[in-house]
């Protein structure tokens, strides 16, 4: 029963931490899914916001240059060149991607450059070549640029850095994402593909609208926590009360057991007292003082049973020695030949190579003995018992006891492993006993690492066999 208690404690400690675990686990995923969503938010945020940006200087640019501008690039998707221009005048015009200046362009300077931009596409062709003219006509205003940022991106926008790489840049990009313990995220956009150049965005990712989305979901989860731990704490409490009962029982067995002996010891001695006495066979008070002797002897066996079964149920350690188990199956052997109620023709046959074997030698031998008692009991008068030891080939030892009995039904041959369970095969209980044998060999042939196996037919007999693993 300990054992048992301590597995189910086990057991549901491991799923409450699984559990909790669990729920962890799903919440980051979602605080961290939530977390990515917001992030492709601010990136497009921070896009929108260097478009805007952009457009504006663009606009200033058109209207207070004095310089016609004119950039022409070649996309690789496109035949004929992509053409821009900025002029203050209106004077020049676009035909065909050919730029054509009208008369009177005065004294407007004029500038002209061309870009070969095979290696991308042209669905950002006028933007980059936007971008480029107000590069050339402006100066960048870094407190400007961050001023306007910070009135489109609010108190997401932390600041910003220009950047020129190796690559031209023409999509947005999260170079670095925001976590749960990092609230912040590095956005990338590009500014001036041209001449290489990008603008890495620092921005705040908030907790609060994130948790106010999730609030429910986190709500509902600490429930199915804090319901999970007063069911482990309540399940703790009634195992631990099942154990209080336990032991009271198992102390009140104890304590009967010895209570018993002591009175039935002494009705022993007092009826072998009157035994020793001359009397006549036919004398009932004879009859009566054997009869007396008998069920005494019947309740001894009984407490020395149910003591053994306490103490089997309690997980004693077993005494692992290495014994003489051929002599000890001899002696066995030997005892039960000398039954005085019936005629009791037992044999042993001994296959083994060695005489030692490992084990328990007492319990294993009380085992034995059950399977034997069992035998002689539920057979009639005249009981044939075969004693077989062999070794198997997974280095096991396999004893077995055989019979001429009245045998087992197929649905009880499980039923009778457990304890106080009393075969039908008797309906008035004539036969003494209190259903302990069998459960006792099984609680200890499982202490020894073995298995039990049985086999059985109604009016045929019996035979039982134990495997007891030898470690060396």
């Amino acid at each position: 029963m300990n054992r048992r208690i301590k597995q189910v404690w086990l057991l549901a400690i491991l799923s409450s931490f699984l559990l909790i675990g669990l729920q962890t686990y799903w919440l980051y995923n979602s605080v961290t899914y939530s977390m990515g969503e917001m992030g492709k938010k601010n990136a497009e945020k921070a896009e929108q916001a260097i478009i805007a940006y952009l457009t504006n200087i663009g606009a200033a640019v058109k209207e207070k240059s004095h310089i016609g501008y004119v950039v022409t690039a070649y996309f690789s998707d496109s035949k004929l060149p992509f053409t821009t221009i900025c002029s203050p005048l209106d004077t020049d015009t676009i035909i065909g991607g050919v730029v054509y200046s009208k008369p009177g362009f005065g004294n407007v300077m004029e500038k002209r450059d061309t870009f070969d931009l095979r290696e991308t596409d042209s669905n950002n062709s006028f933007d980059c070549l936007n971008t480029f003219i107000t590069y050339q006509l402006t100066r960048f205003d870094k407190a400007h640029f961050d001023r306007f940022i910070s009135k489109k991106l609010g108190n997401d926008f932390i600041g910003a850095e220009m950047k020129t790489g190796k690559h031209r840049l023409w999509q947005t990009r999260i170079v670095e994402p925001p976590t749960l313990f990092h609230h912040e995220m590095l956005v990338e956009v590009p500014f001036n593909p041209i001449q290489y150049q990008s603008m890495q965005m620092r921005m705040q990712v908030p907790m609060l609208p994130i948790l106010k989305g999730m609030m429910w979901q986190m709500i509902g989860s600490l429930l199915v926590t804090i319901m999970l731990l007063l069911s482990i704490a309540y399940l703790i409490k009634v195992m631990l009360l099942q154990k209080k009962v336990d032991k009271m029982r198992s102390d009140f067995v104890h304590t009967m057991i010895h209570e018993l002996k002591r009175p039935v010891q002494t009705l022993k001695m007092c009826v072998s007292v009157f035994s020793a006495q001359k009397t006549d066979e036919k004398d009932e008070n004879a009859l009566i003082m054997e009869t007396v002797r008998e069920e005494s002897d019947n309740l001894t066996a009984y407490l020395a049973k149910l003591r053994e079964v306490i103490r089997a149920e309690e997980h004693i350690p077993l005494q692992i020695t290495s014994f003489d188990i051929h002599a000890a199956l001899l002696n066995l052997v030997a005892v039960y030949r000398k039954n005085r109620q019936k005629e009791v023709n037992v044999s042993l046959d001994y296959q083994r190579t060695s005489d030692r074997m490992m084990g328990d030698r007492d319990q294993l031998l009380n085992v034995v003995s059950n399977l034997m008692e069992n035998s002689v009991k539920y057979s009639g008068d005249i009981v044939n018992i075969h004693v077989a030891c062999r070794d198997t080939e997974k280095e096991e030892v396999m004893i077995s006891v055989s019979d001429n009995g009245i045998g087992i039904s197929p649905d009880e041959q499980q039923r009778v492993w457990t304890k106080f369970y009393r075969s039908n095969a008797y309906p008035d209980m004539i036969q003494p006993g209190i259903g302990l044998g069998l459960s006792f060999v099984d609680m200890i042939v499982k202490a020894h690492g073995g298995r039990k196996m049985m086999q059985s037919e109604v009016g045929k007999g019996t035979r039982i066999s134990i495997v007891i693993p030898q470690h060396s």
